[in-house]
């Protein structure tokens, strides 16, 4: 294929969602995490699982920290890089008196430059819009949830969401890509001169 005729770029992600960190401790038996890769209107998956729930795990040594190491890979088709894929993970907690229950979600833009990042983004859980609604979930231990956590993703209305920040979500996540170049697009890490 000549290169005026190249219209479609592909990128490909492949990494892992490595670890969760409450900053008081994990007082849950058992957490686990779903993902979902959220994309624009012209982006098509090519490969790889557009989402994923992990299996359940505990802090170890590290009482603050509970390792997942969950694999995410996939690869993604598009014309313009409007609509960047993006990855929101639900972290939830399974124990004998609430059951299961949400620990919060977390956001992240998968990084448009090639090569391997580290990415940590703030872990957030949706609060009652009334006290009472406070104390009810302070009682039975259950947080509001979202409907759609995709909605993240989207910007659109969560000016209206109110939130808090409760620990850190670390993700490692390479990306290669295909004739993004061809069709205008820079993504190569910037060059630092010393």
């Amino acid at each position: 294929m000549r290169e005026s005729e190249v219209t479609k770029f592909l990128v490909s992600f492949n990494g892992y969602i490595e670890y969760v960190t409450f900053p008081a401790g994990v007082f849950d038996d058992n957490l686990y995490i779903q993902y979902e890769i959220v994309w624009g209107l012209d982006w098509n998956p090519i490969s790889g699982l557009c989402s994923g729930t992990s299996q359940m795990a505990r802090s170890g040594s590290d009482p603050e920290k509970v390792i997942f190491n969950m694999p995410v890979e996939m690869v993604l088709g598009s014309t313009n890089v409007f609509g960047w894929p993006q990855i929101v993970v639900t972290v939830r907690a399974q124990n004998f008196f609430s059951g299961d229950t949400l620990r919060g979600y977390a956001l992240f833009f998968l990084p448009p430059v090639s090569g391997t990042h580290e990415l940590t983004a703030p872990l957030m859980r949706p609060r009652s819009a009334t006290a009472l609604g406070e104390w009810i979930a302070w009682l039975t231990g259950r947080t509001p949830e979202l409907a759609e956590p995709r909605m993240l993703a989207s910007g659109k209305e969560n000016y209206l969401l109110k939130t808090e920040s409760y620990g850190h979500v670390k993700l490692k996540m390479t990306m290669v890509s295909k004739d993004l170049r061809k069709l205008g697009y820079d993504n190569m890490a910037p060059v630092i001169k010393m």
